[in-house]
C-alpha cells in the first residue's frame, strides 16, 4: 500500500507542473502466461498448459506531457485468465484441462518519451486482487491463498492517431501470485507469477 500511494504521489506532483493534459478510456486484450512450478499431491499432478490464455481489460487513462516527456497512470480492470492440466494419480479418469480467471484492479504508472505520434513508456503496476475463480475447485478441493495485492512492471510503444490510441505492452511480475495453496487437505508452496502481453485501443476525450 506504501508503495502506490508512493506512485500516486510522484504522479499527481508531476501532473500539477504539467502544461498539456490529455484523458481517455482504453479497452483491449491481454494474452497472459503463468509462469508456475509443478504442483503434485497424493491424489493430484498439476501443471499449466503450455501457451498463452486470452482475457480483457477495460478503463481510463490520464497523460501529461511536458516538453516531449510524458506520465500516464490509468486505472484499468482486468481479467487475468489461466489453463492448467490436472492429472489424476489414483484413477483412469483423463487428464483434464481447466480454467482459472482473475479479476484485479490494475494500477499503471507509465513514464516515457513522446516523438510525434510515436509513443514510449515504462513503468510500474500495482495489481489489486478482486476475485478468483477456478475449475480446480471442484475438481481438486482447490483454496488459493492469493496475495491481496501485487507489483509489476509494463513496458511498451504506442501510436496517437487523432484522438485514437493503439498501445502494445509486455507485463511482467515482481512478486508470486500467493504463497500456497491448499488441495485435498495438503498444504503446498505456491510459486507463481503472471506474465501478459497488452494489446489496447483507447479514445482521448
Amino acid at each position: 500500500m506504501k508503495r502506490i500511494i508512493l506512485i500516486l504521489g510522484m504522479t499527481i506532483l508531476f501532473i500539477n507542473l504539467s502544461a498539456q493534459m490529455d484523458f481517455g478510456i482504453k479497452g483491449g486484450l491481454n494474452i497472459s502466461n503463468i509462469k508456475a512450478s509443478e504442483v503434485l499431491t497424493d491424489d493430484y499432478r498439476i501443471n499449466p498448459a503450455a501457451g498463452g490464455s486470452l482475457g480483457y481489460h477495460v478503463g481510463a487513462f490520464l497523460r501529461a506531457s511536458l516538453v516531449g516527456i510524458f506520465i500516464q497512470p490509468e486505472l484499468v480492470f482486468t481479467s487475468v485468465q489461466s489453463e492448467y492440466k490436472v492429472e489424476s494419480l489414483n484413477s483412469s479418469t483423463p487428464e483434464q484441462l481447466v480454467k482459472q480467471k482473475i479479476g484485479r484492479m490494475d494500477i499503471p504508472v507509465l513514464v516515457g518519451v513522446k516523438l510525434g505520434t510515436f509513443r514510449l513508456g515504462l513503468g510500474p503496476v500495482a495489481s489489486v486482487i478482486l476475485s478468483d475463480n477456478s475449475d480446480l475447485t471442484d475438481i481438486t478441493g482447490y483454496e488459493a491463498t492469493l496475495k491481496s495485492a501485487t507489483f509489476g512492471y509494463q513496458l511498451g510503444a504506442g501510436f496517437d492517431i487523432w484522438k485514437i490510441n493503439i498501445d502494445l505492452r509486455y507485463e511482467g511480475n515482481l512478486t508470486n501470485l500467493g504463497d500456497h495453496i491448499d488441495i485435498g487437505g495438503e498444504t503446498i508452496n505456491l510459486d507463481s507469477r503472471a506474465r501478459q502481453i497488452i494489446i489496447s485501443l483507447g479514445i482521448t476525450l
